[in-house]
């Protein structure tokens, strides 16, 4: 037996070092075409051709390389090890029907049930087990059942599904029914493992894709918050722009300007704003200029605002209320601050801790703190933040510090560019995976049957007859992973998109539903003509191997 295992590792050897070589070459070429074709269509700053192997990289493909050559050893030891016999009868052995546990099928379907059910949880906010307990601990529980509730389902619970069938005549009595079901009864053991592994493919495809979308795209609505108009200026009053210099941006670029007066009033003691920030001045802007910016940004107005009251703009989103006492420099009255909201009307580069008050407020603040007066001036209009040709006049025009959405932008994807490009190809490389996996373990189990087709057709299956025999098997090994694996991934999003999103001000689509959009349209289309391709790989092979056998005979 030694000999044949030599003898079955250096083909494999042989094998694998030729695929080898050819993936480097072919994956070179595909690895240029598609960096080139990312970097172009998600407009990332980085140099098309930028591909090189370092000695890491070298030692890692070694490495992977003689990962596999042992495990290949170690599966062929492990087979040969048995007698000639068994060896011989070793499909047989692998065939036979799986008993039926209906505890551990309960536990996997509860497993599964639980874990999508913490993800839920995450929508009760502030009441969530996430923040009560902590989101590792509930992470950790929850991959858990996850991973276990998926593979004890694909186990335990499809034999009863199978089952259930048997005991319906008119499924099983049908064209397929009758040698899909008995069959699949028989081999679901051995099949459980291979759909156990395609769920968490499957799952972790959809996990990674849908994450890959949303980094994608969080960033910019990200900046919207940091940045909320296309652009921003301060002024004061020895330094301002000229009313020509704002009428002529605004006639050139269709851009609505707001100039904002705003009152930087000294507190009497520091207020913390966060854990290590502090503020010694407040910047007070009227009821009357919040709402017109919140006009312009299309954002919810404030609410009328009681005397010598005010609203605190949040420089980190929050839900939590407040009842904060501000002491004002040459105020004798305190203002009191028992509202907050999370639109902030400027970047907070430019003011940090703003608080509305009401505009007969703000004018008798107005005129004991003239000298704390200053301006930010807003530009705000359709396509203006993305909108480089804009900020290019600007700074023509004008000599003054601003802030701008497409600099910030621009900003953001230099700083990211390789992070995006590195998991869209690890999604695109889970892609080629799934697909190959699925496509090539289809014709391996369906071809291995070719011999029980050609007996269907000896018995008067027609060609349509044996397309349905084998497109009924196929569900059974694409249509499995696919459902648990949408919603398990669907649910993992979810949770993911809770540790990098700020998910106070960033809706349910942007955290989930976009991804999601996006996930199933690039995903279900592969996925399925991988189905049909393999359907129609298999069919073909099968009717000629049956017509060949007829010839002959």
């Amino acid at each position: 037996m030694s000999r044949i295992v030599r003898l079955f590792l250096v083909e494999n050897v042989i094998l694998l070092f030729l695929a080898g070589l050819c993936s480097l070459a072919l994956g070179y070429v595909f690895y240029l075409g598609l960096r080139t074709g990312l970097i172009k269509f998600l407009k990332l700053a980085l140099p098309l051709w930028g591909f090189k192997i370092d000695s890491t990289a070298f030692l890692a493909m070694l490495g992977l390389f003689l990962s596999i050559v042992l495990l290949i050893y170690l599966e062929l030891s492990l087979i040969f090890k048995k007698n000639l016999a068994d060896i011989l009868n070793l499909q047989q052995q692998q065939d036979k029907t799986g008993k039926l546990h209906p505890w551990l099928a309960f536990l996997g379907l509860l497993g599964i049930i639980s874990a999508d059910g913490l993800f839920l949880n995450l929508l009760a906010g502030a009441n969530s087990l996430w923040l009560k307990i902590g989101y590792m601990p509930v992470l950790a529980l929850t991959v858990a059942l996850l991973g276990s509730g998926s593979i004890l389902f694909i186990l335990f619970s499809l034999p009863y599904l199978v089952n259930f069938l048997l005991n319906k005549k008119h499924i099983l009595y049908g064209t397929s029914g009758i040698v899909v079901l008995p069959r699949m009864r028989h081999r679901l053991q051995n099949k459980g493992r291979l759909l156990t592994m395609l769920t968490l493919l499957t799952t972790g495809s959809v996990m990674l894709l849908g994450v890959t979308i949303l980094t994608l795209f969080y960033p910019y609505e990200a900046t919207k918050r940091i940045v909320p108009v296309a652009l921003e200026t301060v002024a004061s009053q020895k330094r301002t722009l000229t009313k020509q210099q704002l009428s002529k941006l605004e006639r050139d670029f269709d851009a609505t300007v707001v100039q904002t007066e705003i009152l930087r009033t000294k507190l009497n003691e520091k207020w913390y704003f966060s854990n290590q920030n502090a503020s010694d001045h407040l910047d007070l802007i009227s009821l009357k200029s919040y709402n017109r910016l919140m006009k312009l940004q299309q954002q919810i107005p404030l609410t009328a605002i009681s005397a010598h009251q005010g609203v605190l703009v949040n420089y980190y989103a929050s839900k939590q209320t407040i009842n904060q006492q501000f002491s004002l420099k040459n105020e004798a009255e305190p203002l009191m601050v028992k509202r907050t909201t999370n639109n902030n009307p400027f970047a907070f580069a430019n003011s940090v801790v703003t608080v509305v008050v009401n505009d007969a407020d703000f004018n008798q603040y107005k005129t004991r703190h003239l000298a704390d007066r200053y301006w930010i001036i807003s530009f705000e209009g359709a396509n203006l933040r993305d909108d480089q040709a804009f900020v290019t006049a600007f700074k023509k025009k004008t000599n003054v510090a601003y802030i701008s959405a497409q600099e910030r932008d621009q900003t953001i994807t230099n700083a990211n560019s390789p992070t995006f490009l590195m998991i869209t190809l690890v999604s695109i490389l889970f892609f080629v995976a799934i697909s190959t996996v699925l496509y090539f373990t289809a014709r391996i189990e369906e071809l291995s049957l070719v011999k029980e087709y050609d007996t269907l057709a000896k018995l008067g299956y027609r060609i349509k007859d044996l397309r349905r025999v084998i497109f009924t098997e196929n569900t059974w090994l694409f249509l499995p992973p696919l459902l648990l694996g949408l919603l398990n991934g669907i649910f993992g999003v979810l949770g993911i998109s809770y540790f990098i999103t700020d998910s106070i001000t960033t809706g349910l689509w942007l955290r989930l539903g976009q991804p999601l959009v996006y996930t199933l349209c690039l995903f279900l289309p592969i996925y399925l003509l991988v189905y049909v391709l393999a359907g129609n790989s298999i069919l073909k092979e099968i009717v000629s191997y049956c017509r060949v056998g007829a010839k002959r005979q």
